[in-house]
């Protein structure tokens, strides 16, 4: 299923300018919708059903609601890690699980410098790992273990995550 974009109040599909706040799924698009958050405004077909590619918010927000922005401190906790990554490993890229169906899809966190390393828990230092990749990886870095991060770790309040890559945030002039 295709990515679905979310655009700030004020987005004109005929020229596409407007302000991208984030991508999200098929299946929460359509609840924003059904919500009312939002109004689709580019449709496709997929497997003969009709499905947004890009929404409209029907209330205008503000740039301190959008995930990362300010560079005020985002609540920091392992949770918000695994929503930061997307409940997904950053090794083996599968999804990751409270309740996996399978033990080796349990959720941790891991240190890419090990703590024993001197390796800090904050945002650029933690990823979301399943526990198999967790526990093979051991007390080694990502390049010692043979095991590439397939997504960098970011800190929210300085930047943010679109379409699968990590862009800064612009430094406002005054604030």
């Amino acid at each position: 299923m295709p990515q679905v974009r979310v655009y700030n109040l004020g987005y004109d599909p005929g020229t596409g300018i407007g302000e991208l706040l984030h991508t999200t799924t098929v299946r929460h698009a359509m609840g924003m919708i059904r919500r009312e958050v939002a109004v689709p405004v580019e449709l496709t077909v997929v497997d003969e059903r009709i499905v947004p590619l890009a929404l409209e918010l029907t209330r205008e927000l503000s740039g301190a609601w959008v995930e990362g922005a300010g560079r005020r401190s985002v609540g920091f906790s392992y949770r918000a890690v695994h929503e930061r990554d997307h409940w997904t490993c950053a090794y083996c890229g599968r999804s990751v699980s409270r309740a996996p169906a399978c033990e080796a899809l349990l959720a941790t966190v891991d240190h890419i410098l090990p703590v024993s390393r001197g390796g800090r828990s904050s945002w650029t230092n933690l990823v979301s790992a399943c526990k198999g990749c967790n526990n093979r990886k051991a007390d080694r870095t990502p390049a010692e273990a043979g095991m590439p991060l397939r997504f960098a770790p970011y800190d929210p309040a300085v930047s943010y995550r679109v379409g699968g890559h990590v862009e800064d945030l612009p430094v406002l002039l005054g604030a």
